[in-house]
C-alpha cells in the first residue's frame, strides 16, 4: 500500500469514526440514560465499532478484462508527449511521506509512553509491601470471588493491574484513614478484579494510541472510563451499605496522581458527577431499558451505515481481495453505476499525481493493451477501478474490387486475439491508477476511460485519458475501401513482414509530432486516430493508411506519421519492410 493510499484511509476511517460519535453523542441527548450499567455498555460497544469499522465494509470488487493489440503508440505533441504522461514521484516537500511517518511516530510514543507507565507501575509494585494477613480482606475476597494480592505503596491512587495474577495497590496513606474508608477502597478495587477491568483498560489504551491524531476516540475513551466507574461506584455502595464513607474516599485520593494511564480512582474531573449519582438512585424499567437500547443500537447503526458509505476506504484489512485481483468478475461498482457523465459542466478534473505502472512483461510478451475505467469520487481519488473487455478479430486490409467492398488481404496480426494476456499485466495497471489523485469533480462521482501499452522492453504508456464514455478504445471494425491512390499495396505488403510476435516494433529515431488542427480544437474534437504504416528497409514510413478514422484529424496524424524514421528491421542480418500500426493520440487540455 501506497502513501497516498494508507493517508486517504485513514482519513477515509476518521471521518467514519467522527460520524458515529457525532451520532451517538446526540443520541445519548435525546434518550436519557440514567443506569450506568446501560451506559457503560453503550460507550464501550460503540468503541469497540469503531475499532471494527475497517473490518465491516468490503472493497468495491473492481473487474478485470484484458486484451492485446500489435501497436506503438506516439502521442501527439500538442499536449503531452509520452515520457511525460505520468511523473512517479510528486515535485516538492513529500507532504504524504511525512504525514504517513507523523502518525507511525504518534503511535510509537503513545505506545512508548504507556510501557514506560507500566515499568513503574511494575516497580513500585516490586518495592511495595505485602499486606499482613487481615480477617477482613479474606472475607471480602471470598465474598466477591476473587484471589488478588494486596500490597502497599508509597504514593499514587488505589489501583488495580494484571489480568491472571491481579494485583491491588493501595497508597500507605490509606492506613491512616478509618477503617470504612479502608473498606470500601478495597472493596472498589476488588470489583475491578472480579470485572477483569484491566484487559479493557489496556484495549482502550491500544486503541487510543493507534489514534492518538482523532479526538473523538479520546473523547470516546474518556466516556467509557467514566461510565466503569459509575458503575463499580454503585457495586461499592450495595456491597458496603456506607454512601457517606465511600465519598469521603473518593475525595481523600482525588488529588493523587495515577499511576498508570488508566482511569483514576477518584479523578478531579469526573468527582462531581460520579458524586452526585452516589447521592441519589437512578432507576430505569426494564421497559425503558430494552427500548432505550433499541432506539439507540438502530441509531448507531444508521451512522455507521451512512459513514461507511459517505467516506469509503480503499482498503479494508482484513478482507479477502475481490476478483479484480484475480481477473474473474466483469460487474460496474455502486459508484461506476451512480456516475455521473461526462459534460462541459461536469468535465473530467484534473489529475494532481500520477504513477506509471511497472511493466511485468518479458522481451517474448508482445505488445499489450488495457483499458481501465476509473471512478473518482468527491475527493478526487480513484475509488473503483474497472478493465474494460475490448473484445477480438483480425485487422484486415481491403483492395478493392467493382463491387465497392473486394476480396481483402489479410495483412497478418490479430489484434485483440483470443489469448488473454497475463494477469500481471492487468493487476501492475490497476495497482498504478489506484494511486492517482485529481481535482474534485464538480458532480461526483464521475467515471472516464483510461488506456496503457505496455511495450517489451519499454515503460508502459498512457494512450487515452478521459474523453466520452463511448470512445474507450475498442479493436476496430474491418476499414471501408480506400480511395483510388491510396494504403499500402497488396504487392509490396505481401514482400512486407507484420509486426508482432518475434518481429520486434523497430525503434523510432525521429519524431515529429503532429499539428493539431484549429478546426479540430475549436469543435472540440479529440481522440485516437490508428494507422498502419509500411516501413521500409532503410527505416523511412514509405506509406500510410488509415484504419480508425477521426475525418477532422486524420490528415494531420498522416502528415506526422510519413515523416518519421525508425531503425531498419533485420531478418537474418538483412533489412526488410515492415507493417506497423501506430496509434496518435489526440487530447486538448
Amino acid at each position: 500500500m501506497t502513501a497516498e493510499q494508507v493517508i486517504a484511509d485513514i482519513l477515509a476511517l476518521s471521518a467514519q469514526i467522527a460520524c458515529v460519535v457525532a451520532v451517538a453523542s446526540v443520541v445519548s441527548l435525546v434518550v436519557r440514560i440514567d443506569a450506568a450499567s446501560v451506559r457503560y455498555h453503550y460507550w464501550r460497544a460503540l468503541l469497540v465499532l469503531c475499532a471494527l469499522l475497517p473490518w465491516l465494509q468490503r472493497r468495491q470488487a473492481e473487474t478485470p478484462a484484458f486484451d492485446v493489440m500489435n501497436t506503438v503508440t506516439f502521442p501527439a505533441a500538442a499536449v503531452w508527449s509520452s515520457s511525460a504522461v505520468v511523473s512517479p514521484v510528486p515535485s516538492g516537500i513529500p507532504w504524504l511521506q511525512i504525514a504517513v511517518w507523523t502518525v507511525i511516530g504518534g503511535i510509537g510514543l503513545r505506545l512508548c509512553r504507556m510501557s514506560i507507565g507500566l515499568i513503574r507501575l511494575r516497580r513500585l509494585r516490586r518495592s511495595g509491601s505485602v499486606a499482613p494477613p487481615n480477617v477482613e480482606h479474606d472475607d471480602l475476597q471470598w465474598a466477591l470471588g476473587t484471589r488478588a494480592e494486596i500490597r502497599y505503596v508509597s504514593e499514587g491512587q488505589p489501583v488495580t493491574c494484571g489480568a491472571w495474577r491481579p494485583v491491588v495497590l493501595l497508597p500507605e496513606s490509606l492506613l491512616a484513614h478509618p477503617p470504612e474508608i479502608q473498606r470500601a477502597v478495597l472493596v472498589h478495587e476488588l470489583l475491578h478484579v472480579q470485572r477483569r477491568d484491566w484487559l479493557w483498560v489496556m484495549g482502550e489504551e491500544m486503541l487510543r494510541a493507534a489514534f492518538w491524531f482523532h479526538p473523538g476516540i479520546w473523547w470516546l475513551v474518556s466516556r467509557v472510563r467514566l461510565a466503569r466507574e459509575e458503575v463499580v461506584d454503585e457495586l461499592t455502595v450495595l456491597a458496603t451499605g456506607q454512601r457517606r464513607a465511600y465519598l469521603e474516599a473518593l475525595l481523600a485520593f482525588a488529588d493523587a496522581a495515577p499511576l498508570v494511564p488508566s482511569a483514576a480512582f477518584g479523578r478531579r474531573t469526573h468527582l462531581f458527577r460520579r458524586m452526585m449519582l452516589i447521592s441519589k438512585e437512578a432507576v430505569m424499567s426494564s421497559k425503558r431499558v430494552v427500548v432505550s437500547g433499541v432506539v439507540l443500537a438502530l441509531a448507531v447503526i444508521a451512522g455507521s451505515w451512512y459513514a461507511v458509505k459517505a467516506f469509503p476506504m480503499s482498503q479494508a484489512p482484513g478482507v479477502v481481495q475481490p476478483a479484480a485481483q484475480t481477473g474473474a468478475a466483469s460487474e460496474p461498482g455502486p459508484l461506476e453505476r451512480a456516475a455521473k457523465p461526462i459534460t462541459p459542466e461536469n468535465p473530467i478534473p484534473r489529475r494532481t499525481y500520477s504513477v506509471t505502472p511497472q511493466n511485468p512483461g518479458g522481451a517474448d510478451a508482445g505488445i499489450v493493451m488495457v483499458s481501465l475505467r476509473i471512478t473518482i469520487n468527491g475527493l478526487g481519488r480513484v475509488a473503483e477501478v474497472r478493465v474494460m473487455p475490448q473484445g477480438s478479430g483480425r485487422m484486415t486490409f481491403s483492395t478493392g474490387g467493382p463491387d465497392g467492398r473486394g476480396r481483402g488481404a489479410v495483412l497478418g496480426g490479430v489484434v485483440g486475439g483470443p489469448a488473454p494476456p497475463s494477469e500481471a499485466f492487468v493487476k501492475a495497471a490497476a495497482d498504478a491508477v489506484r494511486q492517482w489523485l485529481y481535482d474534485p469533480p464538480a458532480d461526483a462521482p464521475t467515471s472516464f476511460d483510461v488506456t496503457f501499452q505496455f511495450s517489451p522492453g519499454a515503460e508502459a504508456r498512457l494512450l487515452s485519458h478521459g474523453g466520452p464514455m463511448a470512445a474507450r478504445f475498442s479493436p476496430p471494425p474491418p476499414p471501408p475501401p480506400p480511395a483510388p491512390g491510396t494504403g499500402i499495396a497488396v504487392a509490396r505488403a505481401q514482400s512486407a513482414i507484420r509486426v508482432g510476435g518475434n518481429i520486434r516494433p523497430p525503434a523510432k529515431v525521429k519524431n515529429v509530432p503532429p499539428e493539431y488542427p484549429e478546426i479540430a480544437k475549436t469543435a472540440g474534437v479529440q481522440g485516437v486516430v490508428i494507422i498502419e504504416a509500411l516501413i521500409g528497409k532503410e527505416g523511412r514510413v514509405e506509406e500510410a493508411h488509415v484504419l480508425r478514422s477521426i475525418p477532422l484529424l486524420d490528415q494531420a496524424a498522416v502528415d506526422a506519421v510519413t515523416q518519421w524514421e525508425f531503425t531498419p528491421t533485420l531478418l537474418n542480418g538483412q533489412p526488410v519492410p515492415v507493417i506497423m500500426t501506430m496509434t496518435v493520440q489526440f487530447t486538448l487540455q
